[in-house]
């Protein structure tokens, strides 16, 4: 089985690269939105490789770090999770992110994968919450990590008539792109944007 590639980029799209080594190319799977880090044609890149085998049908599957490799195997262990899926919890969280939700239970920020609903993420959470304990991640995880939606937005939301879970997963996103130390004023805007984003 494959476990590790390095070699030339022959062809790339947003969905796949190939990689020639010693003559071979290969078709390498990518997450959302990963082949804009890879270099460009012509030079050498390198990825770690998840062999992908049903039935008569063999895929391969890269990914940038050897964690990267590891949430996605645990991923499309859990029932009702495919590839596909798998590849879209790599892109959109980072294996921290990922590794304390499991750890913490905390289905909301599973939940804002696209496709990854709540039913998908509890069960992900029962599945996995042992699992990833004796799973051998290279990096230490930071329990600092903020995985946690802001609870005073939330009610914010919430005060002005949204859900919970939507107003939990509009916070989320919020902090990912203004950062744990956000203001509070500043929070709410861009979670009632991507509520109004959402809605439409």
């Amino acid at each position: 089985m494959i476990a590790y590639l390095e070699g030339e980029i022959l062809t790339k799209n947003e969905a796949q690269v190939v990689i020639k080594v010693n003559g071979v190319g290969y078709a390498v799977e990518l997450p959302p939105g990963i082949v804009r880090q890879l270099p460009d044609l012509g030079q050498t890149t390198a990825l770690h490789i998840h062999n992908y085998v049903r039935d008569s049908e063999v895929r391969l599957f890269g990914f940038q770090s050897r964690d990267e490799l590891l949430v996605f195997s645990l991923a499309i262990t859990v029932k009702g999770v495919g590839p596909k899926l798998a590849q879209s919890i790599v892109a959109k969280l980072s294996t921290g992110q990922f590794r304390l939700a499991i750890r913490r239970e905390d289905t909301a920020i599973l939940a804002t994968v696209p496709r990854l609903n709540k039913n998908i993420a509890h069960t992900m959470v029962m599945a996995l919450k042992k699992k990833i304990e004796s799973t051998p991640f290279e990096t230490e995880l930071d329990i600092q990590i903020q995985t946690k939606p802001n609870d005073d937005a939330v009610k914010a939301l919430v005060g002005l008539g949204s859900s919970p879970e939507a107003a939990s997963q509009a916070v989320v996103e919020a902090q990912r792109v203004l950062g744990i130390s956000a203001k509070l004023e500043d929070l709410t805007r861009l979670s009632l944007r991507y509520l109004s984003r959402n809605l439409g």
